[in-house]
């Protein structure tokens, strides 16, 4: 199966409803799905780095490191890209420390190297998270939520409808 029809049937099994897209709850859709608990953390990532998904495997937690200092539309893609990584069953890298910690005591990424080595996957792998993602995307700008993607819009009604009153939406 290509990659284009593996993130089609992805996104199929997700059932997830693209009129409402936040990060927040597509996030919380594939925790659910994925019967997994997922954080996200904003973090200076080291040069050449944009993000990074680690599994603490003592306690059974998904952490997607993205980098903070970038355009919220790249961070939200950094986000996509690493999700498509769990929604696609790719491997990981599994440590033994509390990642929050580490973001605490502001210490470097735990495993710099091993993550770099993973960032290196293989052609295939990457490919298929990023037709994933643009997969997601394009669900995101059919449903009229480009704001969501590109501002982070609150999914709040009220707010939704007073900028949609002023013609912001």
């Amino acid at each position: 199966m290509d990659a284009r029809s593996k993130g089609e049937k992805i996104l199929r099994d997700l059932d997830y409803d693209f009129k409402a897209f936040t990060i927040d709850t597509f996030i919380a859709r594939v925790s659910e799905v994925k019967r997994r608990r997922i954080r996200t953390i904003p973090w200076d990532m080291p040069p050449g780095l944009f993000g990074a998904w680690l599994i603490d495997g003592d306690e059974r937690v998904d952490y997607i490191f993205y980098r903070q200092n970038v355009p919220p539309i790249h961070q939200i893609h950094i986000q996509l890209h690493e999700l498509a990584h769990i929604l696609s069953d790719h491997p990981t890298l599994q440590v033994r420390c509390d990642p929050m910690g580490v973001v605490l005591n502001d210490n470097d990424l735990p495993c710099e190297r091993r993550i770099r080595q993973i960032a290196e996957r293989s052609d295939e792998i990457e490919q298929e998270a990023e037709v994933l993602v643009a997969l997601i995307q394009a669900q995101i700008i059919r449903y009229a939520q480009l704001d969501r993607l590109t501002r982070g819009i609150s999914s709040s009604k009220t707010i939704a409808s007073s900028m949609d009153g002023l013609g912001l939406l």
